[in-house]
């Protein structure tokens, strides 16, 4: 038998739905990628790619993922295949929208395709979705789009009408570690079993971010931040808040990685103070109850909504981070 998207882990539902139709020709010019953060979207994508692309003439794998079109889109060098993301920006604008889509007329340099991939694609602004509705209305035969997301109901029911939905789930916290284990730049870093099993939890079950919290220091440094934070707002003065967040300058982007460590171990603390002994952040129970057990369960539901509504405002609506970190340090609770 066949074996489809051979890189992926996980996700058979949406590689039945889609390989297929791939291998014959028989595909839609556009499809939603919709799954929470880290479960396989973007690997998805290229392996899409690359089976639109593919030239090999394998009986055994689709795509081959060894010919010259598999391997330009592994490297990133397959010109035919146009990314258009945030970046560091609240939202995707129309003007970066119209910009992209100025290439849509000319046609592929060397494949069948031009593949146009939407990195969270749910942060489109309205004008910005209308303006890809005209392309997808009356696309060139060409042309494939690839909206990738977490919200596909954030996207206009006219964008959503004119596009196949794609769902890729979570695998678990030991299907996970399992995939951490075999990866190379996690043999050759020699982590330990301890660190790989937090990586897997902290993660939630999401192979791609437990592997960029172990291999990308970047990001580790941001977990610990969100450990300070916690504890932070948990345990201190109204002065020691004030010069924690004081110290804390990153990029959007980095934000938003800072406030989803710091939700996951407010919600380890809410579960441990209410009898519950699964951690996601901490390493187990008994580190969580070491910063909760002086701390009122009404104080850390309301810190959880804060942190919650501080990462809304800085990552979705563009406010100010500093005036936003320095109002959730200055909250009473």
């Amino acid at each position: 038998m066949k074996k489809y998207f051979s890189c992926l882990c996980g996700n058979k539902r949406a590689v039945s739905m889609i390989a297929p139709k791939i291998e014959k020709d028989i595909h839609s010019h556009a499809y939603i990628v919709e799954g929470p953060k880290g479960s396989g979207k973007h690997t998805l994508a290229l392996e899409i790619c690359k089976a639109l692309f593919c030239t090999g003439e394998s009986s055994d794998t689709f795509p081959c993922e060894k010919c010259r079109f598999c391997r330009m889109t592994d490297e990133g060098i397959n010109t035919d295949i146009c990314v258009l993301s945030r970046e560091d920006r609240a939202t995707i604008s129309v003007e970066a929208t119209r910009g992209m889509l100025s290439t849509l007329n000319y046609a592929p340099d060397e494949g069948k395709y031009k593949v146009y991939i939407i990195d969270e694609a749910d942060r489109m602004t309205p004008p910005a979705q209308n303006a890809l509705l005209l392309s997808l209305e009356e696309p060139p035969s060409y042309v494939v789009f690839l909206l990738l997301c977490t919200d596909s109901a954030k996207l206009l029911e006219t964008v959503r009408s004119r596009a196949v939905l794609i769902r890729t789930e979570l695998f678990g916290v030991d299907f996970t570690a399992d995939w951490l284990r075999k990866q190379d730049a996690v043999i050759k870093s020699g982590v330990g079993e301890d660190e790989i099993m937090r990586a897997a939890k902290m993660s939630g079950g999401a192979p791609g971010a437990a592997l960029e919290y172990l291999t990308n220091s970047s990001v580790k440094k941001l977990a610990e931040a969100a450990g300070q934070l916690c504890d932070c707002l948990c345990r201190s003065s109204l002065s020691q808040r004030l010069a924690c967040v004081s110290a804390m300058k990153y990029s959007r982007i980095e934000y938003e990685k800072l406030f989803s460590y710091t939700l996951n171990a407010l919600r380890d603390l809410i579960a441990v103070k209410s009898g519950g002994s699964e951690t996601l952040y901490y390493p187990d129970a008994g580190a969580a109850y070491a910063v909760c057990s002086r701390v009122k369960m009404k104080k850390l539901l309301c810190l959880y909504d804060a942190v919650d509504d501080a990462k809304r405002s800085i990552c979705d609506m563009n406010a100010s981070a500093p005036t936003v970190m320095f109002a959730l340090a200055g909250t009473q609770f």
